[in-house]
C-alpha cells in the first residue's frame, strides 16, 4: 500500500465506531443516575425552606394583626398594603370587648392584603393546642408537604378566622 493509499483511507475513517458511541451512552447514564437523585433532593429540601419560610411569615403576620386589632393600634383608619381600608377592624375608640371581637374575626385572606403577601396556603396547618416540649403555640403556622394533615394541626384556608387559630 503506498503512502497515498494510506492517507486516503485515514481520510475515509471519520466518525465514531460502534463501541466508542456505546461507552460514552454508558458513561452518560451512570452520570445522570447518580445526579439525578441529588437534584430532586436539592429541589425538595429548597421546596421544604420556603414553605417554611413563608409558614414563619404568615404567622408573624397573623400575630401582629391579631394582637394590633385586638389592642386597638390597627383601627378602620387604617390601610392595607392595596391602599384599602381596613373594614374588618374596630374603629377608634372602640370597647376592648369590641375590639377583642374584632381580633377574633379577621381571616387570613384579610391578614394577607394587610401585609402585602401572597403566600400559597396549600399544604399549610394550624397547631390547635400549646406544646411547651417544642415551642409550639396554638395558632401557631406550620407547612408540611407530606401530603396528610400533621398531629394536632388543622388545615389552613384563606376564611380561617383568627379566633379559630387563638380561642
Amino acid at each position: 500500500m503506498t503512502l497515498q493509499q494510506k492517507i486516503l483511507a485515514k481520510q475515509s475513517k471519520k466518525g465514531f465506531t460502534l463501541v466508542e458511541l456505546v461507552v460514552v451512552i454508558a458513561i452518560l447514564a451512570i452520570l445522570a443516575a447518580i445526579a439525578i437523585p441529588a437534584v430532586i433532593g436539592i429541589i425538595n429540601s429548597a421546596t421544604q425552606s420556603s414553605g417554611e419560610s413563608d409558614a414563619a411569615t404568615l404567622n408573624s403576620g397573623c400575630k401582629t394583626v391579631y394582637s394590633g386589632v385586638k389592642s386597638g393600634t390597627i383601627t378602620t383608619s387604617d390601610k392595607d398594603a392595596g391602599g384599602t381600608a381596613c373594614s374588618w377592624a374596630a374603629s377608634k375608640g372602640a370597647s376592648a370587648t369590641e375590639r377583642t371581637s374584632k381580633a377574633g374575626a379577621v381571616n387570613i385572606k384579610q391578614v394577607q392584603d394587610y401585609n402585602g403577601t401572597a403566600i400559597q396556603l396549600d399544604d399549610m396547618y394550624y397547631y390547635t393546642s400549646t406544646d411547651t416540649t417544642k415551642g409550639i403555640t396554638k395558632g401557631t403556622i406550620t407547612y408540611s408537604d407530606s401530603g396528610s394533615t400533621p398531629a394536632g394541626t388543622n388545615k389552613l384556608t384563606a376564611t380561617t378566622d383568627l379566633k379559630t387559630m387563638y380561642g
